[in-house]
């Protein structure tokens, strides 16, 4: 039973924390805080890594101890914790999300999804390194999720619950700290650049051994500093892989940074030999520098296609029994209920039209750019626009299960996916560890039996220049930054295999709205004089028809426009009224030609040639004479024509 010391604290056998009074067992040769430790402690010894408990003290009395926070997790069992964040499965299985504090490469990802093996009930746990979120599904009636919690705390990981806006600010925090822990890496290590700069001179020149000694055991006492708060991140991670039994590429880094420190120290003690003071500062400064650049990279990445989560609005306008309309979260909507919708709102859910006739911009679903006319009974999609007019509509899905939040779903789990490079990449990686390792032993032995100094020299070098980062995380983080990339460009990626997929030759097919062309409706072709364009601005300033806006825009270089009276519009036809003394007629030929407007041999022609282009004809007639032809639809692209021949 451990014990420890002078307060008679009985601690975990596992992870050395206090046991709860409640669960000390009279007699038991080891106690355990939980049940989690107790099948971590079995699955170790069951597999022969007893030497874990005999590293982890040695590092702990270094102060690499992992960061575990001790907490309990109760509150993750709580039936509300459970309504707000638990999502329960039709086969009885739970899901949820977490995010994890201390995640910072690709083998963090490796050691969190190896969680199942050692939890039974636990049935996946998939990491985006991204956003440095868990997805967990797990068997809520043998496993409680404070056991799971518990269990990534000791891997080095805390969790959080995920909340709208909370994650940002603990990657905002965790982004803070990570950058205190460079800026101090930085400094200590320059500082000790300094000195190894000093020594190399005493070594050319000569130097007084006092001041040679001085140094040394200065440089000794700022890299203790650097291993113990900037360099334990590697540290922690190589605890952490030992616990999983995996093949961590922080496990020959720890190994490589221990080995420098204790060889520069054995020869400062005996001030003889080389010490390795700069080599073990620069390695921990530069390895943090690229794991900063990587996670800023992946959760820029991330962001980017997060733009997904912002188009639905966050309240909504429920209708109560009385008919009063309420403004509520949009959490608090549930299917069944009546909300409005008023001109010119994002639907905030899934349903169906009860009362009200508009146009919907569903551009954001259909990559169409038309509005499309809808009336009760039709249904509706949370994100999509209402343009026109005051509907109500009954909520058939909400949240995660609309459309758009299905959509979001997909993007986060195809993210979640990893590219077969990358796989490659992962296995290659754990491969290089174990051949690292394998060969510093050798070298070890080999050099040992005729120069003891330089077999720890050589081993010492062979840890520290074999560092498998580059292996480990210049794929993924290819991937993240081309992701991202293309998500700030408006194209979302399905997954890495596409990019994969895009370098070899094969078709290639295009969306044509938003994606060649400019994704809204717009002037594209004028046939007649300029100047009635003025008027047309005027009368179609009382439409709110997206056609209307079109022709506003087109015509706003022609200065304030005048008042219109007498407006009348005709839906599905066009709009009509006086401006400036006119009789003004905008719609289409059908409107004009009910209304008595005779039109030119040459008009059926040109109607012809916009019908055979795509484009939708908005005729002028001014004062019973037809005086001009408007083509309305999706222009081009400036570059579209230059970039699919560039495709071919």
């Amino acid at each position: 039973m451990s014990r420890s010391g002078a307060d008679e604290t009985v601690r975990c056998a596992h992870c050395s924390l206090p046991v709860p009074p409640g669960l000390v067992e009279d007699g038991a040769e080891r106690q355990f805080c939980c049940q989690g430790c107790r099948t971590v402690w079995e699955a170790i010894h069951g597999s022969g890594l007893e030497d874990y408990y005999r590293l982890r003290e040695e590092l702990a009395a270094a102060g690499t101890r992992p960061a575990v926070s001790g907490r309990g997790f109760q509150e993750f069992d709580h039936e509300r914790f459970q309504e707000l964040h638990v999502r329960r499965l039709p086969n009885g299985l739970a899901r949820v999300e977490l995010y994890l504090e201390g995640v910072h490469c690709a083998a963090c990802v490796w050691l969190v999804e190896k969680l199942p093996r050692l939890l039974a009930g636990l049935v996946e746990a998939r990491l985006h390194l991204g956003r440095a979120v868990v997805e967990i599904c797990w068997d809520p009636t043998t496993l409680p999720l404070s056991a799971i919690a518990r269990a990534l705390d000791r891997l080095g990981y805390q969790p959080h619950p995920v909340r709208a806006g909370s994650a940002e600010a603990q990657r905002r925090d965790e982004n803070r700290r990570a950058l205190a822990r460079l800026g101090v890496s930085g400094m200590i290590a320059g500082n000790v650049m300094l000195i190894a700069f000093a020594l190399y001179g005493g070594w050319l020149h000569g130097m007084d051994p006092a001041f040679r000694d001085l140094f040394r055991w200065t440089s000794l006492v700022l890299t203790l500093l650097q291993l113990a708060w900037p360099g334990r991140v590697f540290f922690t991670g190589a605890l952490a892989a030992l616990r999983t039994r995996t093949s961590h590429m922080d496990l020959p880094i720890a190994l490589g940074l221990l080995a420098g420190l204790t060889g520069g120290f054995f020869n400062t003690w005996t001030g003889s030999g080389e010490v390795y003071f700069e080599s073990v500062n620069a390695l921990v400064f530069f390895l943090l520098v690229g794991r900063t650049v990587q996670q800023r990279q992946q959760r820029a990445a991330y962001r980017s296609i997060e733009l997904l989560t912002t188009l639905t609005p966050t309240r909504a306008r429920r209708l109560e029994a009385g008919g009063d309309a309420v403004e509520v979260p949009l959490e608090a909507v549930t299917p069944g209920d009546r909300l409005e919708v008023r001109a010119g709102e994002s639907i905030p859910a899934d349903g169906r039209i009860l009362t009200g006739e508009t146009r919907l911009d569903r551009s954001i679903l259909s990559g169409e750019s038309r509005p499309v006319a809808a009336g009760p009974g039709d249904p509706v999609h949370a994100g999509t626009v209402n343009l026109s007019s005051r509907i109500e509509i009954r909520v058939e899905a909400t949240g995660e299960e609309t459309r758009v939040g299905r959509l979001m779903q997909l993007v986060e789990r195809y993210g979640r996916e990893r590219a077969p490079v990358v796989r490659l990449a992962d296995r290659l990686s754990g491969w290089f560890v174990v051949v690292v390792l394998g060969l510093a032993a050798v070298n070890l032995l080999l050099w040992w039996r005729q120069d003891p100094r330089a077999a720890v020299e050589h081993t010492v070098a062979l840890l520290i220049v074999a560092c498998p980062c580059a292996l480990g995380l210049a794929t993924p983080l290819a991937v993240a930054a081309a992701v991202g990339a293309a998500a700030r460009r408006g194209i979302l990626i399905k997954g890495g295999e596409v990019l994969e997929r895009l370098a070899r030759p094969g078709r290639l097919f295009l969306d044509k709205t938003g994606t060649l062309t400019r994704g809204r409706v717009g002037l594209v072709a004028w046939s007649g004089p300029r100047e009635p364009g003025r008027l047309v601005a005027a009368l179609e300033a009382h439409s709110g028809h997206h056609y209307a806006a079109a022709l506003r825009q087109a015509f706003a270089d022609l200065g304030p426009v005048p008042p219109a009276e007498e407006v009348e519009e005709v839906a599905g036809r066009g709009i009509r009224g006086r401006v400036e003394g006119h009789d003004l007629l905008v719609g289409s030929p059908r409107f004009l030609a009910e209304a008595g407007v005779p039109l030119a041999e040459e008009t059926a022609e040109l109607l012809r040639r916009q019908a055979a282009e795509g484009l939708t004809p908005v005729l002028v007639a001014v004062d019973g004479r037809h005086l001009a032809t408007a083509g309305l639809g999706d222009a081009l692209l400036p570059d579209a024509a230059e970039a699919v021949a560039e495709l071919r």
